[in-house]
């Protein structure tokens, strides 16, 4: 390969400085000049370079990839590269492919021809789409030819694919994920605003990621999330022309403008301004970075206007959580057998507080298993001793359910709630094919449909919002996690449930068992289970399958005993500020009988002992709400 170009950097962060080995797109040549300042708050900023005289194709295709990854907008100088026609009809939007490896091969003998073909080829490992959704692929051969011909100011790119082509490293290095959050599609039990979902996407991180975010919201849902959402924009909502389009002020305003009025009313405005709070609120910005700075409020403008149309804060109605605010609480089954709660937050080994409502028949002397919801309304679902009978209850009721909402011969397994009223349940029965509901309003059991499952569901989490659920299935002892969409109808009066778009977030993982599921945050599930080659052990996976390539959260270290972990799933727009309510674990497996009734908490890389039971307790223990 001919000697590449140089790639110059704008001197930012010392430690960014192990990034610059990812900034260029080939394997070899001279390595990159680098300029780094004094300030321990900056980062590196790749600088685009236009083509070079006398540059050979090679070298000009080389420069062309490393400007894709440079930290400019619109592609300007990477448009340098092209001939006239190939400028026109070139659209680096329509695509990403991500490949584990990049070779070009010049194919023809330029000495021969005004035609070089360079022909670029690898292993590709994902896609993202023109909305910028995330796609697996497992390491699929890529070939792609671009043609050079000469001209008068030399070989320039006459014709190549669309979209961009980029290195594994170099995806990791540019992009961040985000989510963009959408309504659910109908109405919530109780009238008001259904909470927002998330969409995960990703963004360029050093390219004004807050407009590009909004683009992309304001573009409307993936194709997967669609069926079970709104799109929450009218049609035709758009970002005005001029600029900056979003703009952050000192005091954690976004100030966001549309290019034409907002229709729909007051309410319809407030719904829009809730969806691009909690989208841009977790938006991570090196602006942000360095001012120590959070998005605290967003207000919506109708073009270059003064006053502003309506504004939306972290209290808003719509958020994706609705819980009570301070300290998160969590649940566990006490020596007794009866529910109790314990501040997550506190600190040193206490009993708890025994919940003062009447969750049960006086009948069921302890509770085999319990889902508290995740929303201000107190709900409770507790089984029976034998996990036979289930109860429906809330945890400051005077007066005990009189008989049970769902039986199961076989028994239930795990329970979960959303905060539109649903209770999911897991049922033994291998006949079966395991995930149920039961309406939390009318106490009913609702039909589920599940499109595609293949095997029996034997573990389940919905998340809070409604709109995704997480499946552990089994398929003739192939387990695997997947991921569906919860679509909501109404047939002759009664609500009906479909699980669609199943896909698995574990692709490659060989498991043998999944004991424990949770919500790590609104994008990602934590599991708690054993691969063929290691012992049992937590792990986090995106549900949209980018843990293949993306480093991603560290989980905590396993410990004898575990059977189950509990996530809480938290105001997105916290996430940003790096508040995580702790992870939470029983020991309700380990072979010393003493510690069977604890309940630890994961605390700065270890796990604190939080409070004791006997040996008798030995319910699912202990979990947030959800």
């Amino acid at each position: 390969m001919t000697m590449r170009r140089d790639v110059r950097f704008l001197g930012v962060l010392g430690s960014a400085l192990l990034l610059a080995g990812c900034a260029a797109m080939p394997d070899s040549g001279t390595p990159p000049r680098l300029s780094t300042s004094q300030n321990d708050a900056q980062q590196v900023v790749v600088v685009a370079e236009p083509p070079k005289a006398g540059s050979q194709p090679d070298q000009l295709l080389s420069g062309f990839f490393d400007d894709l990854v440079s930290d400019e907008s619109g592609y300007a100088t990477a448009k340098q590269f092209l001939s006239q026609s190939a400028d026109k009809t070139w659209n680096p939007e329509q695509s990403a492919t991500v490949l584990d490896g990049l070779k070009m091969t010049e194919i023809n003998d330029a000495s021969t021809s005004k035609k070089v073909v360079m022909r670029v080829t690898g292993k590709q490992v994902a896609t993202l789409d023109a909305r910028h959704a995330f796609k697996p692929v497992n390491n699929v051969p890529f070939e792609e030819d671009y043609t050079f011909t000469k001209g008068p100011s030399g070989w320039r790119i006459d014709s190549l694919p669309n979209g961009l082509v980029l290195k594994k490293e170099d995806f990791q290095r540019i992009y961040e994920s985000v989510n963009v959050y959408f309504p659910i599609a109908g109405q919530s039990p109780s009238g008001t605003q259904t909470p927002l979902a998330a969409d995960p996407v990703y963004v360029r991180s050093h390219v004004d990621p807050l407009t590009e975010a909004a683009n992309i919201l304001l573009s409307g849902p993936s194709s997967w999330l669609a069926p079970a959402v709104q799109p929450g924009f009218p049609s035709g909502t758009t970002l005005a022309a001029s600029a900056p389009a979003v703009q952050v002020s000192a005091d954690g305003t976004a100030s966001v403008r549309l290019k034409k009025a907002v229709a729909g009313g007051l309410q319809t405005c407030e719904r829009m301004a809730a969806q691009l709070y909690f989208t841009l609120a977790q938006v991570s910005t090196q602006q942000a970075k360095e001012a120590g700075q959070q998005i605290t409020k967003v207000s919506l403008y109708e073009g270059d206007g003064s006053t502003q149309s309506c504004d939306s804060l972290g209290s808003s109605s719509y958020s994706p959580v609705q819980s009570a605010t301070g300290a998160p609480t969590m649940y566990f089954v006490d020596a007794a057998g009866h529910l109790a709660s314990l501040d997550a937050a506190s600190r040193g080994s206490g009993g708890g507080q025994q919940v003062t409502g009447l969750l049960a028949p006086a009948t069921v002397k302890s509770i085999g298993g319990f889902a508290v919801a995740p929303d201000l309304s107190g709900r409770t679902a507790v089984l029976s001793n034998d996990q036979k009978s289930l109860y429906l209850s809330t945890l400051t009721s005077t007066t005990a359910p009189t008989h049970a909402a769902s039986t199961d011969s076989v028994g239930f397994g795990s329970l979960s709630w959303d905060s539109l009223g649903t209770l999911w349940t897991v049922g033994n029965d291998p006949a079966g094919q395991g995930i149920g509901a039961v309406s939390g309003q009318t106490g009913k059991v609702v039909p589920v449909v599940v499109d595609g499952l293949k095997g029996r569901v034997i573990n389940a989490k919905v998340a809070q919002d409604g709109a995704r659920i997480a499946l552990a299935v089994d398929d003739a002892g192939t387990i695997s996690v997947q991921v569906g969409r919860v679509q909501r109808a109404t047939t002759s009066g009664s609500p009906e449930l479909t699980i669609a778009g199943l896909h698995p977030i574990m692709p490659g993982s060989d498991l043998t068992s999944v004991t424990s599921l949770s919500w790590n945050d609104g994008d990602s599930i934590i599991v708690l289970g054993q691969q063929t080659t290691t012992g049992k052990a937590p792990s986090v996976w995106e549900i949209d399958g980018s843990s293949a390539v993306m480093p991603g959260v560290q989980a905590p270290s396993s410990a004898d005993g575990m059977n189950s972990i509990s996530a809480l799933q938290q105001d997105p727009s916290t996430l940003g500020t790096g508040v995580k309510a702790p992870y939470l674990r029983d020991a309700s497996g380990t072979s010393a009988v003493g510690e069977r009734g604890k309940v630890y908490r994961w605390e700065k890389g270890g796990w604190e002992f939080l409070t004791t039971g006997s040996s008798s307790a030995l319910g699912p223990m202990p979990s947030y709400p959800g």
